[in-house]
């Protein structure tokens, strides 16, 4: 009977160094001193069944040391980590039978559950991270875009910007469309959930954006209107001929049936100091204005509601027109154009 073991469990407790099994033995040596098993687990904060097994293993095997354990295995496999890096390289859910246009850890775990696998999100980012991928914002390219045609385009454009004049400036247009609604985004909040409070009667309505950067001097030009067409355009000619007076401008805008307009050539020969340059067709992404547009979206637009069109254009333009140079140059840059250099 475990009575009679009284001195060995004492001593042994005394002596030992792993803390799980030190306290069994002291529970042991409690219940050798003639108190219930009810009141050594309340006293050791176990249940009573836990109790019962450790009298069972010192009668059966005179220890309370833990089994040696195998370990949990891992959750994935490096067969499933390999058929994870095949699935981001790939990018196509679709193809396997899950409804998304790019692969979260979410469209991950339903990959895995539909195979008959349970896995964590928290274990599908740590495999992501572990084999260095990023979870980031995806860049729209077009399968219509020719990259011969880029690279042509971004060798003369830098032969160009060499051979240029002094007073002549470089700037790249695009046009955008934003609504008065909020966009939801992340941002810090010291409650449950960051709500942003928005009115059904009011931030109704959209604005479209003429914007055009020069990324070598850090400015901005930029128009609201509720139009996009050839005189709205013509008008932000204009503007950018109000700007930069007595100075020669080459405007890189894209392929727009409006940029390509009788109304517009008609300004052109007009105002010979602005010059139209064509971007490569589908290559959005040379141009810096789009940068500006997603830095203005990230920045400004998110998480805010404005009442009217009206208060949504004067805040946009005060935005812009408030953004210091330096930050207007390290957010538009030429950098997608030098990737195209030999």
């Amino acid at each position: 009977m475990i009575e009679q073991d009284r001195r060995v469990l004492r001593e042994l407790a005394a002596h030992c160094k792993d803390t799980k099994e030190k306290v069994r033995l002291l529970a042991l040596h409690a219940i050798s001193k003639g108190y219930t098993q009810t009141s050594v687990a309340e006293i050791f904060c176990v249940d009573e069944s836990t109790i019962h097994n450790w009298i069972d293993k010192w009668l059966t095997e005179r220890n309370a040391v833990d089994h040696e354990r195998s370990g949990r295995p891992p959750v994935l496999t490096d067969k499933d980590k390999t058929t994870i890096k095949n699935l981001v390289e790939e990018n196509d859910p679709k193809k396997h039978g899950v409804n998304a246009g790019a692969w979260d850890t979410n469209e991950l775990q339903i990959y895995f559950a539909k195979r008959g696998k349970e896995v964590s999100r928290d274990a599908l980012r740590v495999a992501l991270l572990k084999m260095g991928a990023r979870y980031v914002k995806a860049t729209i390219t077009y399968n219509e875009a020719d990259l011969q045609k880029q690279e042509e385009f971004a060798g003369q454009f830098f032969k160009n910007l060499e051979a240029k004049p002094r007073n002549t400036v470089v700037l790249f247009e695009d046009e955008a469309s934003i609504a008065c609604l909020p966009r939801k985004s992340y941002g810090w909040t010291l409650a449950k959930r960051l709500v942003i409070k928005v009115s059904q009667s009011k931030g109704r309505g959209r604005i479209n954006l003429f914007g055009a950067v020069a990324p070598q001097l850090g400015e901005i030009v930029q128009m609201t209107n509720k139009g996009s067409k050839a005189p709205v355009f013509v008008k932000f000619l204009n503007k950018i001929l109000q700007k930069y007076k007595n100075k020669k401008v080459w405007l890189y805008v894209d392929n727009l049936r409006v940029h390509h307009s009788s109304l517009v050539q008609k300004f052109l020969e007009k105002h010979s100091s602005i010059e139209l340059r064509f971007l490569p067709p589908y290559s959005p992404e040379l141009n810096p204005q789009e940068q500006w547009w997603n830095f203005l979206r990230k920045k400004f637009l998110v998480s805010q509601c404005f009442d009217s069109q009206h208060s949504l254009a004067l805040s946009v333009n005060s935005f812009s027109r408030l953004t210091p140079p330096e930050t207007v140059q390290s957010v538009c840059t030429l950098e997608p154009l030098y990737k195209l250099l030999p």
